[in-house]
């Protein structure tokens, strides 16, 4: 179902009653008035173009653009649609500060996961923007209005899922966008090795990274089994024992928290890793270096 808006005023009270997420679709005729509010706003552009003026930028967008809005910060859209026949139609989400609010101690690893993404966008206080490249904030946003107009049971945990996957998707992004690229890659083995070295905590996976560096899975997975005879996995998970170990040796923090702090939050995972890498467990092995210090 989509609305037609003419301004402001229409969404001011968006939030039904104990509801900290909500989703609309609707067409823009006009613009709105410059506005502020004291919610989180994702904006998904379906059809059409106009701009969006944000604190002191002007933004011209189009089909597939997303906005994420934060706290506090002025804006106003304006239709620019050449035609009645393209009018601008848009998504939007807005949630509630509850939904980031920063937990005291994570009780598991999708808390911990969450929490790393929840911290990100409380601790932005710019616009951000994205485009959507392979449809993914298109499938997230459809099938949230989707939720909304079939109004079946649980569909507002069906919104929540559906902002998780948006976060986390928007979040990456991010991440994968501030990476410095190397001006000319001469060795994608060598260069794959000093990034997981830097970012073994939380690196991106082998396929994010080789379309990262314009290169094919299939050709950096050879490279690496005829240089060094492991794969991208089997490096990330060699250097983070080497990690475990310096921090076993000259740190005297639990193995949950050495753990957390190399990227394994599954401590099962991380016992087995451990042992078959060095053929003791991380206590046993902290035993015994610590008496031949």
């Amino acid at each position: 179902m989509t609305s037609s808006y003419r301004s402001f005023e229409m969404l001011q009270h968006p939030f039904p009653i104990e509801t900290p997420i909500s989703f609309q679709m609707f067409t823009v005729e006009g613009s709105f008035q410059e506005h502020a509010h004291e919610f989180y706003e994702i904006i998904y552009i379906c059809e059409g173009k106009g701009t969006l003026f944000i604190h002191k930028d002007s933004l011209p967008f189009e089909e597939g653009d997303l906005f994420f809005i934060p706290i506090g910060m002025p804006h106003l859209l304006k239709s620019e649609s050449a035609t009645p026949a393209i009018p601008l139609q848009m998504m939007t989400c807005m949630f509630q500060t509850e939904l980031l609010a920063p937990k005291n101690t994570p009780k598991n690893e999708l808390e911990r996961e969450f929490d790393a993404i929840a911290q990100f966008f409380r601790q932005t206080d710019d616009w951000l923007r994205y485009q959507d490249q392979g449809g993914e904030f298109a499938r997230i946003m459809y099938s949230m209005n989707f939720a909304v107009n079939s109004q079946s049971p649980g569909y507002h945990y069906k919104l929540y899922i559906c902002l998780l996957d948006l976060l986390n998707t928007m979040y990456r992004l991010k991440q994968f966008s501030l990476l410095s690229k190397p001006d000319k890659l001469v060795d994608p083995v060598a260069f794959a090795i000093e990034y997981i070295q830097v970012h073994y905590r939380n690196p991106l996976k082998m396929e994010e990274f080789c379309q990262w560096l314009s290169i094919s899975p299939r050709h950096l997975q050879r490279k690496f089994k005829e240089t060094i005879g492991h794969t991208y996995t089997q490096m990330l998970q060699q250097i983070r024992v080497q990690k475990s170990c310096e921090l076993l040796i000259n740190t005297d923090w639990s193995i949950q928290q050495i753990a957390d702090e190399v990227g394994i939050h599954d401590m099962k995972y991380f016992y087995r890793l451990f042992k078959t890498n060095c053929g003791l467990t991380p206590l046993h092995f902290r035993q015994q270096n610590v008496r031949t210090k």
